[in-house]
C-alpha cells in the first residue's frame, strides 16, 4: 500500500495524473494517515487534468477526516476559482481560517489586504471578515 502511494506520487511529480488517479482509486482499507495522503493526492490529480468538481468532492472527504489540512481547502479554494465560483472560493476560505491558523493562506490574506487598501473589494461584510481573519492570524499590510 505504501509502494502504490509512492508510485502515484512519482506518476505526479512526472505529470502523469490519470496513472496515478487509476493507482489511488484501487488502494482500499487503508490506516487514516494513508488514507488522508491518498485523497491529497487524488483530489490533486484531479486538479491539475481540470476537473474541478471531484478535486472538490475529494478535498471534502479528506476535510472529514482532518479539518485542519490547509493543503485540502486551497485545492476546493483554487478549484472554485477555476470554475469562476467566487463566492465558494472566499466561503472556503473563511470556513477554513475561522477554526484554523493560516500557513499557506497567508499569501492569501495578504493579497485581499492589498485588494482592499486599493479599493477592488466593495462589500463591507467580506471587507470586515477578511480584516478580522487577517488580524487573527497576525497579517498586517
Amino acid at each position: 500500500m505504501i509502494a502504490e502511494l509512492h508510485e502515484a506520487k512519482d506518476l505526479m511529480d512526472n505529470e502523469q495524473y490519470e496513472l496515478a488517479i487509476t493507482v489511488l482509486s484501487h488502494l482500499k482499507g487503508l490506516p487514516l494517515k494513508y488514507e488522508n495522503l491518498r485523497l491529497l493526492l487524488l483530489s490533486n490529480c484531479f486538479y491539475k487534468i481540470e476537473e474541478y468538481d471531484w478535486a472538490i468532492e475529494t478535498a471534502n472527504k479528506l476535510l472529514e477526516n482532518d479539518h485542519t489540512n490547509e493543503y485540502a481547502s486551497q485545492i476546493k479554494y483554487l478549484a472554485y476559482y477555476e470554475q469562476e465560483d467566487y463566492d465558494n472560493a472566499l466561503n472556503e476560505i473563511i470556513r477554513f481560517l475561522s477554526d484554523n491558523e493560516a500557513d499557506l493562506y497567508k499569501t492569501i490574506l495578504e493579497e485581499f489586504l492589498i485588494d482592499i487598501k486599493r479599493e477592488n473589494i466593495a462589500d463591507m461584510e467580506i471587507i470586515y471578515k477578511m480584516k478580522e481573519l487577517a488580524l487573527k492570524n497576525k497579517i498586517y499590510v
